[in-house]
């Protein structure tokens, strides 16, 4: 299955059996391939380097001498007087400036006349004045009526008696608190009346002597009781969801809080030492409302935070 060696006939020659070999590539010229730098063939890379370098800058002087092919330069006639200088344009200007000159010489001749006139709202002079009001009594007289009157309403509204009578006021709330008494099963702790006390009274409380002994507090008058205790406190106040009736006493040293249950019919006691007493007074201010606000019921026992 070979073929026949080649068989030369005149200037041609073929293949005896079979098709022609390919012919081999040509060789790529070095000039056809100056893109593709780094796939030349040279001898040596760095000479190869520092000859397109000295090429590439002569290119690069050579494109900064070149000349222009058009004569870009200023014509001659540009020096020319008018077309240095816009005459027309100062015309313009000129004349504008002149119109400005004009128009102020105009405004003030008009304020200068303005200033030689007589000031119309002057008043005038004794001579000149207008005659007096027609209606000036009738006025007067009306002034006259409305201060009379003005008067007698004063006076009126001076002189007139009271319709509120304060001490019927406390007669009735002396009478309506002895019904309510009467009527309530349990005892009503109420509000002291203003002059004396508020909910909350403030217990002043002496400060410790020299050698450490507690010293006494000042009773407030009227308020002591059999075993001189002073309530500083009774009202009535939720504690953990439960109503009682709260009343506080103190004898200048330690403080009784006693809670009365009206649903169980229980009482609650707390006394609180003279130290716990003290500081207690000291945070709040004296104010022994925000003391009972610190309770609460743990069990069947009174505490305080």
């Amino acid at each position: 299955s070979r073929p026949f060696p080649p068989t030369s006939g005149g200037n041609s020659t073929f293949w005896a059996w079979g098709a022609p070999p390919k012919p081999a590539p040509a060789p790529i010229s070095a000039m056809a391939d100056r893109g593709r730098v780094g796939s030349l063939r040279v001898g040596c890379k760095s000479a190869a380097q520092k000859e397109w370098r000295k090429s590439h800058e002569g290119h690069r002087d050579r494109v900064r001498s070149v000349q222009p092919a058009t004569d870009m330069t200023a014509p001659t006639t540009m020096g020319m007087v008018h077309f240095r200088t816009n005459l027309k344009k100062e015309r313009l200007l000129e004349d504008r400036y002149m119109e400005i000159d004009r128009e102020n010489q105009v405004l003030l001749k008009k304020m200068s006349e303005a200033m030689k006139k007589p000031n119309p709202y002057k008043k005038l002079e004794d001579s000149q004045q207008a005659p007096p009001s027609l209606n000036r009594m009738g006025r007067k007289l009306e002034l006259t009526r409305i201060t009379q009157e003005n008067q007698r309403m004063l006076k009126a509204i001076a002189a007139v008696k009271p319709v509120y009578d304060t001490k019927r006021w406390e007669d009735n709330y002396r009478r309506s608190e002895v019904h309510l008494k009467n009527c309530c099963a349990y005892p009503v702790i109420t509000r002291l009346p203003r002059v004396s006390s508020s909910p909350s009274v403030l217990m002043s409380i002496e400060p410790e002597a020299a050698d450490g002994s507690p010293s006494g507090a000042t009773a407030v008058p009227g308020r002591g009781s059999d075993d001189d205790r002073n309530f500083v406190l009774k009202e009535g106040m939720r504690i953990d969801n439960r109503y009682f009736l709260l009343e506080m006493s103190t004898d200048g040293r330690s403080l009784s809080i006693s809670a009365y249950d009206g649903d169980s019919q229980t009482s609650l006691e707390l006394v609180v030492k003279e130290k716990k007493h003290r500081q207690l007074y000291r945070e709040l201010n004296g104010d022994y409302s925000l003391i009972a606000k610190r309770l609460r019921v743990d069990g069947d026992r009174l505490m305080i935070d």
